[in-house]
């Protein structure tokens, strides 16, 4: 073989296997600094989705079984809100099939979201909850409609779809308020919201529409508990309980 024609032969291999090193030095990276990565993600995406501002204290997740831990998420309140806050969590457990994590659909089998803290503030004849599901649906409409109808004409959202097995809200507090109560509030516990399957019938919901699915959800037992605890409500004022109820019925 020609010392030259050998010579280039070395150097190939030489840079593939600096391109080999490279690439396997990024995918080591990417393993051990999943907890960052996710971190950075929620905190980027989640407050174009929700439309109000999205922090996470930390995360926890093994790449190696899928199991992981989300602690100190606090969700944001559109403007022009007085509550710090719609909505605070402690805790929120996971568990995904890491076999899916490099696919076009991510399969989550469960998603626990222990003890959150709700605000539920009325104004001007609407709410907080129901503002931010408006910007969901918003996001939704601008990245290309829903999945689920697109399925139905034989297309696919664009971007990673999710199979989540299971999402479960369990122990809620909410705290109602208006301007009508001088600034006091109604604390009372929300039953535990239980949603299965999300996603399995389309082959897949986007982030945004499996947020709009919860926050639906949240709202309507939201109305339910107020429904329920209207003679709570009349004690706490019953103009306030008078718009309270006008802003769920409208």
């Amino acid at each position: 073989m020609p010392r030259g024609k050998g010579c280039a032969m070395k150097r190939w291999a030489v840079g593939t296997l600096v391109v080999l090193a490279v690439l396997a030095g990024g995918a080591w990276w990417l393993y051990t600094s999943l907890d960052f990565v996710v971190k950075a993600a929620i905190e980027r995406v989640a407050p174009d989705i929700l439309g109000v501002s999205v922090g996470v204290r930390e995360v926890r997740l093994s790449a190696a079984d899928g199991r992981g831990t989300l602690r100190g998420i606090e969700i944001g309140n559109p403007h022009g809100y007085a509550s710090p806050r719609a909505l605070r969590a402690g805790t929120v457990s996971v568990g995904i099939d890491p076999a899916t994590l490099a696919s076009d659909v991510v399969v989550i089998r469960d998603i626990l979201v222990q003890s959150p803290e709700i605000a539920y503030e009325l104004r001007d004849g609407t709410n907080n909850l129901d503002a931010i599901r408006r910007n969901i649906e918003a996001y939704v409409k601008r990245a290309g409609g829903d999945t689920a109808a697109q399925g139905a004409a034989g297309r696919k959202a664009p971007g990673r779809r999710y199979v989540i097995g299971r999402i479960t809200l369990r122990g809620a507090r909410v705290t109602m308020t208006n301007p009508l109560l001088r600034g006091g509030g109604l604390t009372f516990a929300l039953p535990d919201i239980d949603l299965r399957d999300v996603g399995k019938r389309a082959g897949g919901v986007s982030a945004a529409e499996a947020a709009r699915i919860v926050t639906s959800a949240i709202v309507a037992r939201v109305a339910q508990s107020v429904l329920t605890n209207a003679e709570a409500l009349r004690r706490g004022g019953l103009e306030g309980a008078r718009d309270a109820l006008r802003g769920l019925l409208r």
